[in-house]
């Protein structure tokens, strides 16, 4: 058997309906499906749904940009935006908007209905064929575009997130980039095969990104590392020399008083003093002349050197001290460069500490020397002249590299803006190439998916267009106006009336002439039934395979036709795929309900009894209609009378609630008051003179308190059918109140025992 709809999954903006979403309970449809509702309840706007599909279009009374979705049982979904097509061939739906497009009252005439004839089998094979074909290529469509639809999903996505996380990276301001622009880099660079960044560069591209003010030059590190080796090596020289044996016992015996004695003597021959100032004796010509002899001129330049030699040395020393003020913060350096000159920085003062270590060690053996020069200085703590070479080739390379990192950085600092530009691309780059790879598979794969879509809906056009041109040879639509005759005559019970063919359709004769003026109401209604059940199988169609959608077929119609029109249209339909029978009329409603009761309380129910209850809900100022199971007090009995009864009890049980159905009370209370009073009073005319009469037989009654319910008879003086319910009341909340207060007190007192009964079956 072919799939059914089970379920209306989602619906958003249809009219009256309040949305729906996929979350929401099914609806749980069957094979036959009565769905009630008074007038104004939106039946009419779910038979232009099902009309939608019927046409593969949104039908013009539909309202714009409405969307729903149904579901059916072999896990297809149809509706619109999304999926419109395929079940064109099985949905047929009778409602108003189908009786307009193909029954002209006023001129006569109905378009034609065409048949298959029986000569022509050969021709209907290949036709049943065809169609075969298109159901499968319309599933298999219907299969690839829900793929196509996901992997687009899935892609978008992908190039969304993608988007987000470069863009989070990018710190663009006021600017955006999202997935259009990752689309347009990737199409841009992937034939260059773009390689990512490193964890640190990308983090340095971005804090150049991050950066607000342009960078500021730094100046080169200037210093001479080939002077420390060359002084080095001086300096160790000028230690390792030695005065010439000086002609002092006392020096030769005492080598550190050697510069006291030298400057003792200086002082001494400088002031012509006779005598020591240290010992009182007298200075003897023989001594003078042999400290003059021991402190000659080349004492004299030996002692400069040393003093000469210290202070080159402490030279370099400075400028050692100065080399490693004047490094440059790490920080200080543009984000690319931070990295490796961090390492150059911490060389740098590695071997600047090294070299000065070196010339401390080399300082404390010259001024030792400086103070003791006869006395031969200790090397044995001086690095080795090879060492201290080494370090100085260090300390030159450290410098240089240091030197490359601030000119790498000088050139950033020159044109900011170009560099941060450059770190965008970079960064871009670095994102395009982490997800090439899985940006061209979904590529592909919805290229793949979108040619599939596209290959069975180009196959599906040509199995259409070849379907159609079979059904061309085949038409007849002379045979369904036998059809329908037979139809209107069993209908009317008499063959005054009939459809003619003509070559555009058909016209409407009455006693073998064609018809002036209008038929009337009933004739509409035979003729239209008619029309529609003969078009039932036409064009070669299977009335098992299809879904029929009947909308209120029996207005205006009196009790005798409203019967046979449903039975004839419960027995020609009840071979259908799947029926929907949309009405608001309760003698219809009774009359299907019966038919299929039993089909709905079964264990594999095959019916559903729906009804579609109108709202306003808390807060609103206008209506709701949603579709539900349909209340027992509707389906268990043939009168309205319970149902609207549970409302007026409901309402008065709590009478500070909200009430959902409050706008349509005051018309229940009358609908629910004349029924009662036509059992009470029967033969009286009037709810006025009903009261009245009631307050004669039951003087017990309060005839002030009934004042409440003649405010009906003036307001509600129209509610003598369902089709009323819907429109809102004049009556004020605290009018309608009293008058069910009234209305309960009258009960009670008129028939206690049958409003007791009400309320514990409303219960």
């Amino acid at each position: 058997m072919a799939a059914i709809i089970t379920n209306l999954r989602s619906m958003q903006g249809v009219g009256i309906f309040a949305n729906r979403s996929a979350g929401m309970p099914s609806l749980d449809f069957h094979r036959y499906n009565l769905v009630y509702g008074f007038n104004g309840s939106g039946k009419t706007t779910l038979s232009r749904l099902f009309a939608s599909l019927e046409a593969g279009t949104l039908q013009e009374h539909m309202p714009e940009n409405c969307s729903f979705e149904l579901a059916l049982d072999d896990g297809e979904r149809y509706g619109f935006p999304s999926n419109p097509n395929g079940l064109e061939q099985r949905l047929l739906v009778f409602n108003s908007d189908y009786v307009d497009n193909n029954i002209q009252w006023r001129t006569g005439r109905a378009n034609p209905v065409f048949l298959i004839g029986a000569d022509q089998a050969e021709a209907a094979a290949e036709l049943g064929v065809i169609e075969r074909q298109i159901s499968e290529k319309n599933t298999a469509k219907s299969a690839a575009q829900l793929n196509a639809k996901a992997t687009e999903k899935a892609f978008s996505q992908f190039k969304r997130d993608r988007a987000k996380m470069t863009a989070s990276r990018l710190h663009l301001g006021n600017r955006k980039y999202e997935a259009p622009a990752l689309a347009k880099d990737y199409e841009s660079w992937k034939s260059e095969n773009p390689t990512e960044l490193t964890d640190d560069e990308l983090m340095a591209a971005e804090e150049s990104l991050r950066a607000r003010e342009a960078l500021l030059e730094l100046k080169p590190l200037e210093f001479d590392a080939k002077s420390i080796e060359t002084a080095y090596q001086f300096i160790s020289d000028m230690c390792s020399q030695s005065l010439a044996k000086v002609a002092l016992e006392e020096v030769e015996k005492f080598p550190d008083m050697l510069l006291w004695l030298k400057h003792g003597h200086q002082f001494h021959e400088v002031n012509d003093l006779e005598n020591c100032l240290f010992c009182g004796n007298e200075i003897s010509e023989e001594r003078k002349a042999l400290l003059s002899s021991a402190f000659d001129s080349k004492f004299d330049e030996f002692v400069g050197k040393l003093a000469k030699t210290s202070d080159r040395l402490q030279g370099v020393r400075e400028r050692l001290q100065n080399l490693e003020e004047n490094v440059p913060e790490t920080v200080s350096l543009a984000p690319e460069v931070r990295h490796t000159f961090k390492e150059t920085r911490d060389a740098l003062f590695q071997e600047i500490h090294k070299v000065r270590t070196y010339l401390d060690s080399l300082n404390k053996v010259l001024a030792q020397k400086q103070k003791s020069p006869a006395t031969p200085s200790d090397m044995t703590a001086v690095a080795l002249h090879a060492d201290v070479e080494m370090s100085a080739k260090r300390l030159a390379k450290a410098i240089s590299d240091a030197n490359t990192a601030i000119a790498a950085h000088n050139s950033i600092a020159g044109d900011f803006q170009q560099h941060k530009e450059k770190s965008e691309f970079a960064i871009r780059k670095h994102f395009i190439a982490g997800c090439s790879q899985e940006y061209e598979v979904l590529s592909k794969e919805l290229e793949e998916a979108q040619l599939n879509a596209a290959v069975l809906t180009g196959d599906l056009e040509k199995l259409n267009a070849s379907a159609d041109q079979v059904r061309q040879k085949i038409k007849e639509h002379g045979p369904a106006a036998e059809v329908i005759n037979k139809l209107i005559a069993s209908y009317l019970g008499h063959d005054e009336l009939k459809v003619h063919p003509v070559e555009t359709g058909y016209q409407f004769h009455r006693h073998g002439k064609s018809i002036r003026g209008m038929p009337s109401e009933g004739e509409k209604t035979a003729i239209a039934i008619s029309y529609f059940l003969s078009s039932i199988e036409s064009e070669g169609r299977n009335i098992r395979d299809l879904i029929v959608v009947v909308d209120d077929p029996v207005s205006s119609l009196d009790s005798k036709a409203l019967n046979y029109a449903c039975t004839l249209i419960l027995r020609y339909l009840k071979d259908a795929g799947q029926l929907f029978l949309l009405t608001h009329n309760l003698q219809c409603m009774n009359e299907v309900r019966k038919a299929w009761k039993g089909r709905a309380i079964s264990d594999n129910p095959t019916a559903s009894l729906m009804f579609i209850d109108v709202t306003v809900p808390a807060g609103e100022s206008r209506r709701y209609s949603s579709i539900g199971q349909m209340s027992r007090l509707l389906r268990e009995y043939d009168s309205e009378y319970h149902f609207l009864f549970s409302h007026i009890l409901k309402f008065t049980d709590d009478s500070d609630a909200y009430d959902d159905h409050g706008y349509m009370l005051p018309n229940v209370l009358r609908r629910v008051l004349d029924v009662f009073m036509a059992f009470k009073a029967p033969g009286i005319v009037g709810l006025k003179q009903q009261i009245e009469y009631v307050c004669r037989e039951y003087p017990d009654l309060d005839r002030d308190r009934l004042l409440a319910l003649e405010r009906l008879s003036q307001v509600e003086s129209h509610s003598d059918n369902l089709d009323d319910l819907l429109t809102f009341s004049s009556m004020t909340l605290e009018e309608t109140r009293n008058a069910a207060h009234a209305l309960f007190e009258m009960m009670e007192k008129v028939d206690g025992r049958h409003l007791a009964r009400l309320k514990r079956l409303c219960r």
